[in-house]
């Protein structure tokens, strides 16, 4: 028993030891480690974040990239990074800017999401997508060879629970938050949590006619009872948790006014002319305001 606690011991060391070496190496300016042997990869502040899990029994993806040079350079930093495979993709939802790169990883990588994410996409799958990739530049078009639509080959329910080397990952679903189906990744030991696109750091959300704001306020809350030190947005960088706070009050704020507007016998084309939200015009996505200002409408009019 002592033989193999030491022999277990020696081989965490060894694994640190070869981690902490290899993290010293330029992965470049898309990577950043936001703590030991955990990544994120953005090419650009509006481009859909990629997560790298690194364990003693292999690798953790948590979406696959922006677009396939993306990915392609995801999967050249993990070789830098550790010998060891690719063992599982976690999708946090199924739009293209966050799966279009499962090719390049799976097989043999195994990909999760909640139930419905592979019909949610196989219903947009978009056959001309890869024709429209190859247009962007050469280096588009080499990245983008052998594209072809991944799902995910493993549906959970509403909690999974993944053990792996020294690491528990648990994926938690979001009901009606963003996508045809949405999970946040969270890492209880190293307090880290992939928050999906359930929110975004001062940015408007994109707020869909089948989502709500009261289950989008459900979302944020329950992420934010988990305590996370460092939260990482399916978009924009990651931070402390006090962008669920600045989400909250964004939402109350237009709830309130989109309330008052209702109340005085305002139609939503002219709250949509009229309805202004001074505090938040620094935000990114102004373009969304009417979407929110609909959802927040639609909220109003249920409550009543």
């Amino acid at each position: 028993m002592r033989i193999r606690s030491t022999l277990g011991l020696v081989s965490v060391i060894c694994f640190l030891v070869f981690v902490s070496s290899l993290t010293a190496q330029d992965l470049g300016s898309q990577f950043k480690k936001i703590k030991g042997g955990i990544y994120v990869q953005s090419a650009m502040e509006t481009n859909s974040n990629c997560g790298v899990i690194l364990t003693q029994e292999g690798v953790v993806l948590v979406d696959s990239g922006f677009n396939p040079t993306d990915s392609r350079a995801v999967l050249d930093a993990v070789k830098k990074l550790t010998p060891r495979p690719i063992r599982f993709l976690i999708d946090t939802e199924t739009h293209p800017d966050h799966t279009t790169g499962h090719f390049v990883f799976s097989p043999p990588t195994i990909i999760i999401n909640h139930t419905g994410a592979g019909e949610a996409m196989r219903k947009d799958f978009d056959p001309e997508r890869l024709n429209t990739l190859m247009k962007q530049s050469p280096a588009m078009r080499e990245a983008a060879q052998g594209y072809r639509l991944v799902a995910p080959q493993l549906e959970y329910g509403d909690k999974l629970t993944l053990r792996l080397g020294e690491r528990t990952i648990e994926v938690l679903h979001l009901k009606n938050v963003h996508s045809g189906a949405d999970s946040a990744i969270w890492l209880p030991q190293e307090r880290v949590l992939f928050a999906a696109s359930a929110m975004g750091p001062r940015r408007l959300n994109n707020i869909r006619p089948f989502v709500t704001i009261q289950d989008m306020l459900h979302a944020i809350r329950m992420m934010k009872a988990l305590n996370p030190e460092i939260v990482v947005p399916g978009h924009g960088s990651p931070g402390p948790p006090s962008m669920f706070d600045d989400a909250e009050r964004y939402y109350a704020v237009l709830l309130e006014r989109v309330g008052a507007m209702a109340r005085a016998g305002k139609t939503l084309d002219q709250m949509k002319a009229e309805l202004k939200m001074p505090e938040y015009a620094a935000w990114a996505n102004q373009e969304r305001l009417p979407n929110n200002i609909e959802a927040a409408y639609r909220a109003v009019q249920g409550s009543k």
